[in-house]
């Protein structure tokens, strides 16, 4: 599956990704961005599967959640027609 991101949720992670390159080693940052997308990928194999968020905004906007670390990812599933 392919993980496509909004404009903001990707300046955050350019952010983040750049934080973490100037506190560790070099490349620490994109290793990190590596092993985020990786479990993204993994946990989103099948995303239908996934539950609606339990946050009463994000579920009236169908939105979907999952957990990493200690942050929660929203997300939309994308009807594809083939």
């Amino acid at each position: 599956m392919q993980v496509n991101y909004t404009m903001d949720a990707l300046a955050s992670l350019i952010q983040l990704v750049n934080f973490i390159e100037s506190k560790n080693t070099p490349g620490a940052g994109l290793r990190w961005l590596d092993k985020y997308e990786a479990f993204l990928t993994k946990q989103l194999f099948n995303p239908n599967q996934i539950k609606l968020c339990h946050n009463q905004t994000f579920n009236k906007l169908n939105l979907r959640c999952i957990n990493y670390n200690d942050w929660v990812i929203a997300f939309s599933v994308q009807e594809t027609s083939v």
